[in-house]
């Protein structure tokens, strides 16, 4: 069996069948970052309103709807293949008061492992289960916390959809869940494939040719219908064909390729400087020419291939190597294959198949990109096209050695590298638990190298952020614990936490356990996070840039201050807490009770730290409503002055 992802230019895109055989194949669309986004943010607004504008209710969406606006959680059943993460994700997507806060929960605790986590939610949001992959095992874990989560959801207003593994018998489902339990049908299928083309751009077709019809009469899984047009779109963008059949054909004939279409392609390129040309082409399809021919020789290289000791000038033109694998350089100079989607298998057939090399092309991807005539962008996507192979294998503990490897390369292109390839293993469908697992060990090791920690520190700040933040958060936290003061990973971290109510929450209730151990990076953080101005005390205006002072955020407040008063030398707090006496000067009556409520019932009635307090109160005109707090904490009763 054979597993592999790709890019190209076009719509966000999931799994689908390339034809007969064994062989399953993930793919991602989009070359670049710009695309790379429909995988790291799959809830974001943009890509959800552009779905929504292509979307076609499958059967039983509309009870799905029903069931979530009257129990607040609605669970989907279906066959694999009829759309039901699409259709989660667009039941969500409806309730338009939630779209700024629709989230992914991920059934995994800080660790790794399988766990869904029941915390309370303090604000209304929009989350997504899906366990459409889960297995077994996975599921007995995640349906024991699936009430308590329902519950939360309930009581916050909230809304959630979980998408049930496929085919879950009846009896695996608690009696309380069953009436929140709806199974959806396909949508029309022709009617998928041609709202897909309209939002391509082909918005003048309304029939389809026969083949094509014929193919869907077949009822083939949504996703390989959705790829099917990103196919077409793909054969038209490309210019060598002019009609809308002809498009169709190639892309269906892309579709139902076979392996051993390129087995026997391999096969007739006897020379294995070909072969090297072959496999550099479709790990490097869109660079150009030029970069093509200096990987391929690099390639070369690495495995020991004889060198070729012709004249220069007696060699085959690249043009006509490119031609006899299939492949030409555009008017744009870069290589692409003459056959639609041809790299991705050429990928799966050199890896599979040829098993001795697998070793000599992590080796051969980390000179690759250090080589001066690949752009970024080649670089990203090499790094990716390798880490699809080593993941469709199976085998994660390879991508993890490779990348701890080139993490502690000298050359900076290398080490990015590494970020590309662990960022695109921690977003894995299959393997992106043991990926993020490991990342999780290496961040909370005893003193990770400032290369390691470098290479951790992109990762968790870019797309495993986007798509999984709390995870992301964790291993920032553990590695500014274990840097120098000011290193990137603590300012990611505050950055990261400041953009999201639900990130600093959640850092505000991390931080007295490392406060009390007088953990220095977790004084700076709670300054940060907890400066005045970060903080609202009252109703704030919704959109600002603070974090709503509730029930649950105070009395994390008032640990991290009892923390600092009992376990920190006052000089690394006493600039934080004028901060917030000056704040209190500024309030309003109400937001200044509570503000002085937090810090009075953070001295815990200790009789030393609440004459600390008043003291440090005394310049501050709030001293008088500080005094009346400390006596009413000890019991004394004094008019108010």
């Amino acid at each position: 069996m054979s597993t592999f992802h790709n890019w190209f230019d076009g719509a966000p895109g999931s799994v689908y069948n390339t034809g007969s055989g064994p062989q399953f194949i993930h793919q991602y669309y989009g070359s670049g970052p710009e695309h790379r986004a429909s995988r790291s943010r799959p809830l974001a607004d943009d890509l959800l309103a552009d779905l929504r504008r292509r979307f076609e209710p499958p059967h039983g969406f509309a009870e799905a709807r029903q069931v979530l606006e009257q129990s607040r959680t609605v669970l989907i059943d279906g066959e694999p293949g009829s759309g039901r993460s699409t259709a989660a994700r667009m039941l969500l997507f409806e309730h338009r008061a939630l779209r700024d806060s629709l989230r992914e929960v991920l059934a995994e605790d800080d660790e790794g492992n399988v766990r869904l986590a029941t915390r309370p939610l303090p604000e209304p949001e929009g989350l997504l289960l899906d366990l459409s992959e889960a297995d077994l095992a996975t599921w007995r874990v995640v349906h024991d916390g699936l009430p308590g989560l329902h519950a939360s959801v309930r009581t916050s207003g909230s809304r959630l959809a979980v998408v049930l593994p496929a085919r879950l018998p009846a009896r695996a489902l608690h009696a309380d869940l069953a009436p929140l339990r709806v199974a959806i049908g396909r949508p029309d299928a022709r009617l998928v494939l041609l709202g897909a083309l309209r939002q391509a751009g082909l918005r003048d077709v309304r029939d389809l040719p026969d083949d094509i019809e014929r193919h869907l009469e077949k009822q083939p899984p949504l996703r390989e219908v959705a790829h099917l047009a990103r196919l077409i779109r793909e054969e038209a963008a490309a210019g060598r064909r002019e009609k809308f059949a002809d498009w169709c054909r190639a892309a269906l004939e892309a579709l139902n390729r076979s392996p051993k279409d390129v087995a026997d392609h391999v096969g007739k390129l006897q020379d294995g400087r070909r072969r090297a040309l072959l496999l550099t082409a479709a790990m490097l399809r869109g660079a150009r020419a030029d970069a093509v021919h200096e990987a391929c020789e690099s390639l070369l290289e690495t495995v020991g291939h004889p060198v070729d000791d012709r004249p220069l000038l007696e060699r085959e033109a690249l043009s006509a190597q490119l031609e006899e694998i299939g492949a030409a350089a555009g008017r744009d100079g870069r290589v692409a294959f003459t056959e639609t989607d041809y790299d991705v298998p050429v990928r799966a057939y050199f890896w599979t198949n040829m098993p001795g090399l697998r070793a000599h092309l992590g080796e051969w991807v980390g000179t690759a990109v250090a080589l001066r005539t690949l752009t970024e962008d080649d670089r990203v996507l090499l790094a990716e096209r390798y880490a699809e192979q080593v993941l469709g294998a199976d085998t994660p503990e390879d991508l993890l050695q490779r990348a701890r490897h080139w993490a502690g390369h000298a050359d900076p292109s290398v080490r990015k590298a590494a970020v590309h390839a662990l960022a695109y293993g921690a977003l894995h469908p299959d393997h992106g638990r043991a990926v993020r697992k490991e990342l999780y060990a290496w961040a909370t090791s005893a003193s990770p190298a400032p290369a390691l920690a470098e290479v951790l520190t992109a990762v968790c700040s870019g797309d495993l952020a986007s798509r999984h933040p709390e995870q992301a958060m964790v291993r920032l936290h553990h590695m500014a614990r274990r840097m120098p003061a000011g290193h990137p990973a603590e300012t990611r971290l505050i950055e990261l936490a400041l953009g999201d109510h639900l990130l600093h929450r959640r850092m505000l209730e991390r931080l007295p356990g490392g406060l009390a151990d007088r953990c220095e990076t977790d004084v700076r953080l709670f300054a940060a996070l907890a400066s005045p101005h970060r903080l609202a005390f009252s109703s704030a205006d919704p959109t600002a840039r603070t974090l709503p002072v509730g029930t649950e955020v105070a009395g994390s407040l008032t640990d991290c201050w009892a923390a600092l008063f009992e376990h920190v030398p006052g000089t690394h707090w006493h600039g934080l807490l004028h901060a917030w006496l000056s704040a209190a000067d500024q309030a309003t009556p109400d937001d200044r009770a509570r503000l002085v409520d937090i810090l009075v019932g953070a001295c815990r009635k200790q009789p030393v730290r609440l004459a600390v307090l008043y003291r440090r109160a005394l310049p501050h005109r709030v001293a008088p409503l500080v005094q009346q707090k400390i006596d009413a904490a000890q019991g004394r009763l004094r008019t108010r002055i």
